[in-house]
């Protein structure tokens, strides 16, 4: 429904443009007709081609060389097809507008027409991801609320749960200071999926990595340090900041799935940030003997918040074969 009253609003600001031009003619003669059309051709052409094509691929990733050298094309072409256009309406007798191919008056009318265009269709465009971006922040912000108010009516309090644990921690530290440590790192878990974010509902990318590096230590305690962890990290950490439990969502899936006890194939993870881009690798070995299915609820999970939290700004390939499982994922966190 939503898609036909989009449409229905296209048809009507173009019948409305055009009930403009009519208002300002004298006469309603079949070379007004054909100068209308041929005007206007070109510049619905260009008005889609900026919308859908142009500012996605290329404002919207700040590729702005690109962009400015393909709305030059593009204004060029366009100027091209009403050429094209005015010269079948004179051969057919409909017009008599030019005499030169290359008029002067010509292209510089429909140069000044598709520059108005260009602005227009950024306008729209803009107040179209600006109108998106803030319903996905509403939607956000809801499901936010939603779910502390789940963890208010389920968890233990916060503070008694750090100080129990603060306790253990004191009174195991005699005994094993590795049961120790392990307490320790989990009391930082608890605190950060707890009460480690931002008012916007954002951490800093260094947090969450300390979070999987707990995470991954914890484990190797529980399988006495038998598993085989390549994680490399490059890059910049701290002047980022994420959504948090994202990255270790594919952490745990390795973990609950995979086979990482095989000193050829360890579970390998690979962190990143390149200009203001996070890249995100996790490849592990398929457990035999552990459910194939189980991969699916968490990552549909992860895919819904990064739908919400970073449209159009992320890219997620999950390859599932036979032997392995394969995460790769992209954000710019430099949302527009």
């Amino acid at each position: 429904m939503g898609r036909f009253k989009t449409v229905g609003v296209h048809i009507l600001a173009w019948t409305t443009y055009m009930l403009i031009l009519l208002l300002g003619s004298e006469k309603l003669t079949p070379a007004f007709w054909s100068n209308t059309v041929s005007t206007l051709i070109p510049i619905v052409i260009l008005f889609y081609l900026n919308v859908f094509f142009l500012f996605p691929q290329y404002l919207q990733t700040r590729k702005f060389i690109s962009l400015i050298a393909l709305l030059i094309v593009f204004n060029f072409i366009s100027i091209c097809v009403r050429l094209i256009l005015v010269t079948a309406f004179r051969q057919s007798g409909i017009s008599d507008f030019m005499d030169n191919l290359f008029s002067p008056v010509l292209f510089w009318n429909q140069f000044r027409v598709n520059v108005l265009f260009i602005g227009i269709s950024f306008a729209y465009w803009f107040a179209g991801q600006s109108y998106r971006a803030e319903k996905n922040q509403q939607r956000f912000e809801r499901e936010l609320l939603d779910a502390r108010l789940n963890v208010l009516k389920n968890q233990i309090n916060p503070h008694f749960l750090y100080n129990t644990l603060s306790f253990i921690y004191t009174k195991s530290l005699p005994f094993s200071e590795q049961l120790a440590g392990a307490i320790a790192k989990l009391s930082d878990m608890m605190r950060y999926s707890l009460s480690d974010t931002d008012a916007d509902g954002k951490v800093s990318l260094e947090k969450e990595v300390l979070h999987i590096k707990n995470f991954m230590d914890i484990q190797q305690m529980r399988f006495d340090d038998r598993l085989n962890i390549s994680f490399t990290i490059n890059g910049d950490l701290c002047q980022y900041r994420v959504m948090p439990l994202l990255l270790i969502t594919f952490v745990e899936n390795a973990f609950k799935h995979g086979k990482l006890n095989e000193v050829n194939h360890p579970l390998h993870i690979r962190l990143s940030t390149v200009q203001s881009q996070l890249s995100f690798e996790v490849r592990n070995r398929k457990a035999k003997w552990k459910k194939e299915e189980a991969h699916g609820i968490g990552l549909e999970n992860v895919r819904s918040r990064l739908e919400l939290v970073y449209p159009q700004q992320h890219s997620l390939h999950i390859h599932d074969s036979e032997d392995e499982f394969i995460v790769n994922l992209k954000i710019n966190l430099h949302v527009w």
